[in-house]
């Protein structure tokens, strides 16, 4: 009985030190300006473990803010929602959103059966090795003209982290400190606003995306998306189907929307690159936030151009032939382009 209690006693240190071995990683995600009085920023907070197979118990989120940006106390003023995402699908529950200081605020969770039952699937979920959402963060925007400021404060979330063992009611400690992917800091409200009518249209951006991901960027308004594609893949959400992923600022795309919509897109400013263009036909995105004539973007390789047109539309450059009735390129928009041969097409920085 004695050296099977040592053998016990072994594999319950042996489990936590297994477990206590697993990192976790956090980053932000899905970033958004809702429109309204006032505007609100919405955000979530995605999660991963370095090693499948872990049970979350309690997580604790510390975030800095701007108070210019959003003032201060936003929890005591009522500034500030938080809502469960898939990780927290169920099984869990918010204890405590707080103030820590006027421009940090604290999230504490943790689940509802940790002190009665081991880490199983029944009672809690686990953390996958793939990032997870886990917490939708929505807050009323005071000064849209300055950044957000929000970051992880790692000196409070390092440590304070844990699982659920599967041989006790007893909590595990993931490994300090954490690993932090990104910040909101330097985000500014403003971003690019691209109006969308009811039908198709071209569209691209001028703004490299935050968050890069389609399903993300095109959140707000998936409800009126009815199609989004290019030359290398489709995102058609009615029918869970995805083989863009990705946003990419070096093409454009063609869209059908069934309402009048407005799409957002925040980041950091791409202005002034160059996109390359192949022999044949192209979808061509505006690098610039004005309008661009034409004539003029295209003079340097002009004999290898051998028509502009509007993606929906009837406008249409068409040099050998004289004619020109797509005088100006417009940001947000997108155009197809023949070239007959392959050429680097170089946006200007607007004033």
């Amino acid at each position: 009985m004695k050296k099977i209690s040592v053998i016990l006693a072994s594999l319950l240190l042996f489990s936590g030190f297994l477990f206590s071995q697993t990192q976790l990683s956090y980053r932000f995600s899905n970033p958004h300006v809702i429109s309204g009085t006032p505007d609100v920023f919405q955000f979530d907070v995605d999660v991963k473990a370095d090693v499948a197979g872990t049970f979350q118990r309690d997580l604790q989120i510390y975030l800095d803010y701007n108070s210019f940006a959003f003032g201060s106390d936003i929890v005591a003023n009522g500034k500030v929602s938080v809502s469960t995402l898939a990780l927290m699908s169920d099984h869990y529950q918010v204890v405590n959103l707080t103030d820590n200081t006027i421009s940090k605020i604290a999230v504490i969770t943790e689940a509802i059966e940790e002190l009665n039952q081991s880490g199983s699937s029944n009672y809690f979920n686990e953390v996958p090795s793939t990032y997870i959402g886990t917490l939708r963060f929505q807050v009323e925007i005071a000064d849209v003209n300055e950044v957000t400021g929000i970051t992880f404060d790692e000196e409070l979330m390092n440590g304070g982290q844990y699982l659920q063992s599967v041989l006790s009611t007893d909590p595990i400690a993931y490994v300090s400190p954490n690993i932090y992917e990104n910040t909101l800091s330097d985000l500014s409200f403003i971003g690019q606003d691209i109006q969308l009518s009811e039908g198709w249209a071209g569209i691209s951006s001028y703004m490299l995306p935050f968050d890069a991901e389609i399903e993300n960027i095109f959140d707000p308004i998936v409800n009126e998306l009815v199609i989004l594609q290019n030359f290398s893949g489709t995102y058609l959400p009615s029918m869970g189907v995805n083989t863009l992923v990705n946003w990419d600022n070096s093409t454009g795309y063609v869209v059908k929307v069934d309402n009048d919509c407005q799409l957002k897109i925040l980041g950091s400013n791409y202005e002034g690159n160059a996109v390359s263009l192949s022999s044949g036909w192209n979808l061509l995105p505006i690098l610039s936030a004005c309008d661009l004539n034409t004539a003029d973007l295209f003079n340097a390789v002009l004999p290898s151009v051998i028509i502009i047109q509007e993606v929906a539309g009837t406008g249409i450059y068409w040099p050998s032939m004289g004619i020109n009735s797509l005088t100006l390129l417009n940001p947000g928009k997108a155009y197809f382009v023949k070239m007959s041969a392959s050429e680097t097409i170089a946006f200007p920085v607007c004033d």
